[in-house]
């Protein structure tokens, strides 16, 4: 299909109004067909039609956006292992379509230097300066009186309101530990995830929603037995980033299910079907 003029693009959007559904369903696929380069023109509705046909421009941009969020998607998961920092933005992308990573990218660099300039370059003393950072002096705590808000799922929403779920808390850690170059890995717990650190001391495990409290092993399943989980060596294993994106959207899949929303339903189980046939599925239940 060959470039649509500007007045062809906003001649294109304005035909929205048409009352016939047959029509309308043309034209919808028509715009569809376009894609982005047709997203002023239906933004230019918004303040010009009725609610009616706002409606359907709104519904179309967000359709337009999602067909160009997949293509990223597609070829992040065509890497071996996802970058788990990218694969955080392109999910943020979903939820706020003019989001924009470099303020976030900047914070956690910045939260990175404040620990990397007080602390010993030791394991034991980055991971105190971690958690006292996040925990203590930032405020990061697990959202438990609002645990099903989607925002608990948009690391940068995260960020900003310094609340989260386990697995979105999980993330925030390791992309700081990541930076000061501290060893700790994702660890996929049926029903609440966290993170694993080893050592002399053997395997730890490190409860971000529960404000960084370090686990063992015999504590951790007495935790997954009280929420009805039984704990097998698997879970133990480091979750690789693919994991780890795969139940972010599990996750949000989940919520609007219960929400009766379809369309957003519809959408993230195409962006997890993605990672799902580009390598090896999530098998443990989410959160």
């Amino acid at each position: 299909m060959k470039a649509l003029s500007d007045a062809e693009l906003r001649s294109l959007a304005s035909l929205l109004d048409d009352s016939d559904p047959g029509n309308l369903d043309l034209i919808s696929r028509q715009i569809l067909s376009v894609g982005e380069p047709i997203l002023p023109y239906l933004e230019e509705l918004r303040a010009q039609k009725a609610s009616e046909v706002v409606a359907r421009a709104e519904k179309l941009a967000r359709h337009v956006r999602f067909g160009g969020l997949k293509k990223d998607f597609t070829r992040l998961a065509a890497s071996p292992n996802p970058d788990l920092e990218e694969g955080a933005w392109l999910v943020c992308r979903f939820g706020y379509s003019t989001f924009s990573p470099d303020p976030y990218t900047q914070w956690l660099d910045r939260v990175a230097g404040k620990i990397r300039e007080d602390s010993p370059p030791t394991p034991d003393a980055l991971f105190q300066k971690i958690n006292w950072l996040l925990f203590h002096h930032m405020g990061f705590a697990g959202n438990r009186e609002d645990y099903y808000n989607p925002d608990n799922s948009y690391l940068h929403r995260v960020i900003e309101t310094r609340r989260g779920i386990p697995l979105s808390l999980s993330v925030l850690y390791l992309l700081v530990a990541k930076r000061v170059g501290l060893p700790v890995f994702g660890v996929g717990l049926p029903g609440h995830f966290m993170l694993g650190l080893r050592g002399a001391f053997g395997l730890r495990l490190l409860d971000v929603f529960g404000g960084g409290r370090l686990l063992d092993v015999g504590e951790a399943q007495r935790l997954l037995l009280r929420n009805g989980y039984e704990l097998k060596p698997q879970h133990l294993e480091p979750a690789t980033s693919r994991d780890m994106l795969l139940r972010m959207l599990r996750n949000l899949i989940s919520i609007h299910q219960k929400t009766g929303d379809e369309d957003t339903e519809d959408m993230l189980s195409g962006l997890a079907e993605i990672f799902l046939t580009s390598g090896p599925p999530l098998l443990e239940p989410p959160r």
